[in-house]
Order: structure tokens, then sequence, then C-alpha cells
């Protein structure tokens, strides 16, 4: 009797879709199938950024997982609510301005939850399978398809081989830049554009904002300050012990420019951010002044695709839909992808076949996976410029200047509405659909 091989399964990148994938193919068995194999480029694991929202799309994920238990032990309990109500989600106001005014309170079926970034890879990495490989100092430099696989070349000089390749290598992906000048020869449209916002990043003892202000709102909630072309986040993560705030500066002059990459994040920033947000509201004062030697990041996107997959390579996560953070779903997009990317996989492994037919199950992972990933893209810009008072209706709108109340009414609802897939929809039925042509 002869033996065939085991399919081999390479993951470029450990980040957040890279190790939610390792966990969802762990969950499904396919562990001890498959030869799966994660390459990481740094030596070893450490996260980046720091807070993250997990919204009731990507929470069912977690859940079916069986992550529940062990994220909720590390995130500020969900506020439960009978049928019918709603509780508080994200709190918005005007706050350019010495006496700040509310725009919407956004009322959610759940509210989101929110973890730090090594929280939550913590959890992941203790939910994955011994039998997956995890492989550092292994930067990717290209791949090459063969009659034997896919050809894999590290810049640390290893050749390795694996029959599927899954591109979870972030924003500035490699796979990525190989993927389309494979398909159509254009790398151009893979290279990240700038959104011409900068952001900058940080974590605040909620001890500190106590002393200062005991009521202050962002010990309990979800904060949004927003101003012309500025709005800052905040929120508790690590049981309440920490704010999370994230102070966001935008010329949207320079949208759509490139920017190098080395300059994407710059740790310990000393660009004068009070100075910035003079003149705002007490309360986003408050959280400014506290604010100590951030990370520096220029926000980037990439472009929408045609397709996340062809054949033998797939693209997940940033890798496919690099998107600004004013959802909160860059991460809970990445955990979606590897869901229905693991299940795909499971459900074609589980036919009895030795050999699959990749083309299907990349078909299947295209066919729900970029539309939803694309609409996440331009949901997201707009509601940054919700936040930053740029839609069409306050383009003549600056800084300070007083907005009529009917009007902020209206952005309130147009915000309160770009929130509303969130929790509307479940991945569920999409993956439905792809099983089904499968």
């Amino acid at each position: 009797m002869t033996i065939l091989p085991r399919q081999r399964l390479a993951i470029i990148g450990s980040g957040i879709g890279g190790l939610a994938l390792a966990v969802a193919l762990s969950k499904l068995g396919l562990d001890e199938t498959l030869e799966i194999d994660v390459y990481e480029s740094t030596a070893k694991l450490a996260p980046v950024g720091a807070g993250i929202s997990i919204w009731p799309r990507a929470w069912d994920i977690l859940r079916k997982m069986g992550l529940e238990k062990a994220l909720s032990e590390r995130s500020p309990p969900s506020a439960s609510v009978s049928p019918g109500q709603k509780v508080s989600g994200f709190s918005y106001r005007k706050s350019d301005q010495k006496q700040g005014v509310p725009i919407v309170e956004v009322k959610l079926p759940c509210g989101p939850r929110a973890f730090h970034r090594a929280d939550i890879q913590e959890v992941f990495l203790n939910h994955t399978s011994s039998l997956i490989r995890f492989h550092f100092c292994h930067r990717l430099k290209k791949y090459n398809k063969t009659s034997n696989g896919i050809e894999l070349t590290f810049y640390n000089g290893k050749n390795l081989t694996c029959d599927l390749l899954i591109g979870a290598d972030g924003i500035n992906s490699t796979v990525r830049n190989l993927f389309l000048a494979d398909e159509n020869g254009n790398v151009e449209c893979s290279r990240p554009k700038w959104t011409g916002t900068v952001a900058y990043r940080s974590l605040i003892e909620a001890e500190d904002v106590r002393k200062v202000n005991p009521q202050h709102p962002a010990l309990e909630k979800y904060m949004v300050y927003c101003g012309k072309n500025k709005h800052i986040v905040m929120y508790p993560i690590m049981q309440g012990r920490y704010i999370n705030t994230i102070q966001f500066v935008t010329d949207p002059t320079k949208e759509g420019t490139y920017i190098s990459t080395t300059g994407a994040v710059v740790d310990l920033s000393e660009d004068d951010i009070p100075t910035m947000y003079s003149g705002w509201e007490d309360d986003a004062q408050c959280i400014i002044k506290l604010v100590a030697k951030p990370s520096k990041w220029a926000i980037q996107t990439v472009d929408t695709l045609d397709k996340y997959a062809s054949e033998c390579v797939v693209l997940l996560g940033d890798a496919a839909h690099g998107m600004a953070p004013h959802l909160g779903n860059g991460a809970a997009q990445a955990i979606e992808d590897a869901y229905v990317f693991a299940n795909l996989i499971a459900a074609a492994h589980g036919q009895g076949r030795t050999y699959w037919d990749t083309k299907r199950i990349t078909d299947a992972y295209n066919l729900v996976r970029q539309p939803f990933g694309n609409f996440v893209v331009d949901a997201t810009r707009q509601q940054g410029r919700r936040y930053d008072l740029n839609t069409p209706a306050l383009q003549a709108v600056n800084e300070g200047d007083f907005i009529p109340p009917c009007e902020l009414a209206d952005l309130g609802r147009s915000i309160e509405k770009g929130w509303e897939w969130t929790w509307n929809t479940l991945v569920t039925g999409d993956l439905e659909r792809a099983l089904a042509v499968l």
C-alpha cells in the first residue's frame, strides 16, 4: 500500500490572522492530517500595537472555536441585556471647542470586547496544536510554482516547499506583491498607500486618569472625541487597568500618496500632541496631557483587490484588505478570513480526497471574502471621514466652528448606521454559501 504524502500548508506571518488560522486548523483536527508550518520574519512573537476591539461577528467565531472562556478572563465583562434592550457602545462628541457637545451615543445589542493584542496572541498560542511548527527569522523573499508544489525562498537562505501558501504577512505583504505580479504583472497596486492620517498610540494607567478626573467616561466605556481633521479614541482594556488611547491627525490632501515603509511606525514619538489639540474640551485634554512618548503610525491601506486567492496562493487579513482602524475591524476581518478558509480546507479534506482541488477551495474563499473584505475597507474609510467632520455636508467647517444641532444629528445618524453591519450580520451565512459551491 502506497502512503501518499500529507498536504503541506505554509502560513507566512504570525500576526492575528496567521495565529487565528493556526487555531482554526487545530480546532478542526487538521493538525493531525496536514503538514502545517508558520513562518515568521522576526526572532520571536512580539505584540505590535495595543488595544483590539472584537465585535459580535468575530466574537461568534471565537466562541465557536472554544476561546470564549480564556478570552473573557482577559477582558472587561460584556454587558448582558434583556431581549430588545441595548447597551452603550461608543459615545461621540464634537470636542474641538472649549465646551464640547454630544453627537451621538451609539447603542448596541451587545458591546464590543476590548483586549490588549498580547492577550489575544497568548490565548491563540495556547490553543494552537503543538503539531503546528513555528519557524522564526524566516522572511519570505520569493515563491515559485512548480510541479512539486510551491518553492519558498527565504532571506536566511532556506528553501522549502508547500502545496498551499497563505499570505498573512500584513499590509506590507511580500506574498501580495508576488501574487499580483504573478496574476497580472502589476505590483504597483500592491504597494500600500497613505491615508494622510497619523495615529499616536499609547496606554495610560487608569489610576493616573482617576487622579485627575475620577469620573472620566473613558474609565468605563468607549469614547470618540471628534474635531476637524482630528479625533481621539479611548477605551478601557486589561480589566480596566489601562486606557487605550489613539490620537488621529489627518491631512486629507495626502490621501493616496506613498510613504517609505520604514517610516510607517516610529516608537517614542516626540511630536507635540498637546499643541495639536489646543482648545479642545477638558475631557479630551485630560487624556492628552497624560500621553507620554506614544508610538507614531502612518495609517496605510491597500487598493481593493479583484480577488484574494488563486489556485494555491491565498491572501488573508491585512495582506488582502489592509484598512484604516476607524471601525476597529482589521483584526476581526483577519479572524473571519481564517475561520472561513480553515472550514473550506476541512470540508475539502473531509470528502475523502488524497489531493484537493485547490482552485475550488480558493474560488469559494473569493466568493464570500473578497466582496465583504472590500466592503469593510470602504466602510471604514467613510467612518473615519465622519469622525473628522469631513463628510460632504461638513466640508466648509473649520476647527472649532459651530455646527447646528440638526447637522450634528444627521452626522450622528450616519455614524450609527456605519456600525450596524457589525452586529446585524454574522459570517455563518457567507460560510454556508462558500461550502455550498465547494
